[in-house]
């Protein structure tokens, strides 16, 4: 484990004081990463599965609770209120959700060149409230002692961070790709100019 103490390392304080301990194993960050990355992880693996990351920007009540959970996490990261580990996690579980629900559709945006396929329809947003509910009830029954758990939080972690990523990695591909294309096709007038 020593590698993923290392790796997070840049991304958290793992303050032994803050962080889970799980079957006797303390992750490898505190407990509002620990929701970070697990919201990360499930709404990036819920969007893959779905494919709702292709149909384009959530609905506009999709979005208002994604910046609401964006806004939230200031108050509880700065610690400007901390009522405790529960609440620590939650703050981070909304906002992963949040961060993925908005970077994911936005990417392939992005990448497609404003190509999307298909719309955001009422399931889909009925299926995101179901998800956000599902969210909010981890705090309840989190952490359970388990082996299973620990290694599930883990996979988790390491696959939401795999999803930031990837974003990106593409959208930088992308800027990468319409620079060249725009130098290759006007080189005399950037050298006149």
């Amino acid at each position: 484990m020593s590698t993923l103490n290392y790796l997070f390392s840049f991304l958290c304080s793992q303050d032994p004081l803050r962080s889970f301990t799980i079957q006797g194993h303390i992750l490898p960050f505190c407990q509002r990463c620990t929701g970070l990355y697990v919201g990360l992880g499930i709404s990036f693996i819920y969007l893959l599965v779905s494919g709702l990351y292709k149909k384009g920007l959530p609905s506009l009540s999709v979005i208002y609770v994604n910046i609401a959970s964006l806004l939230i996490m200031p108050v509880f990261g700065f610690h400007l209120l901390d009522p405790g580990p529960a609440w620590r996690f939650w703050s981070g579980l909304i906002y992963g959700n949040a961060v993925v629900s908005l970077l994911l559709p936005a990417t392939s945006i992005i990448y497609n060149q404003g190509r999307v396929r298909g719309q955001y329809t009422k399931t889909s947003t009925l299926w995101f409230f179901a998800l956000f509910a599902f969210l909010n009830t981890l705090p309840f029954w989190f952490p359970i002692q388990s082996t299973l758990l620990y290694y599930v939080v883990l996979i988790l972690a390491l696959t939401g961070l795999f999803c930031v990523l990837l974003c990106l990695l593409v959208i930088i591909v992308f800027l990468i790709k319409k620079i060249t294309a725009s130098l290759i096709s006007n080189p005399i007038s950037r050298i006149k100019s």
